[in-house]
């Protein structure tokens, strides 16, 4: 939540969607076209973000007063979904790690190879 704007961030599964909605009174503010098994959004220095099971993080700013865009979408490992951010440093840490090729006809998520767990840092660059 943007709480100096009072604003939501919310991440949808079906449809794949990052909406913006006012806290004040509900009404969408934005409807924003993200990838596939988002599993957490945050706000932090302006930006709202959405990392996703598909290898993604989604980044939305408002471009202009009430517009708001997907300003970028970094790559990510598969299975970088869970989300922290360091409001001090701006930096994003999102956990995974490699995972077993899944067996035909299954379902689900696939199998985590063993000691292959890692924490992806996702670092604005200086001067940006």
């Amino acid at each position: 939540m943007d709480t100096k704007e009072r604003r939501l961030f919310i991440g949808c599964r079906k449809p794949q969607k990052l909406i913006v909605m006012s806290a004040f009174d509900g009404k969408v503010q934005a409807d924003l076209p993200i990838g596939a098994g988002v599993d957490a959004t945050k706000f932090d220095n302006g930006q709202a973000f959405a990392s996703l099971a598909d290898g993604t993080l989604s980044v939305a700013s408002e471009v202009s007063k009430g517009k708001f865009e997907i300003v970028q979408t970094v790559k990510t490992p598969r299975g970088a979904r869970t989300m922290g951010i360091d409001s001090s440093t701006h930096t994003i840490y999102l956990p995974t790690a490699e995972f077993e090729e899944p067996k035909p006809g299954a379902t689900g998520r696939p199998a985590a190879k063993p000691g292959t767990f890692m924490i992806v840092v996702v670092a604005r660059h200086a001067g940006h």
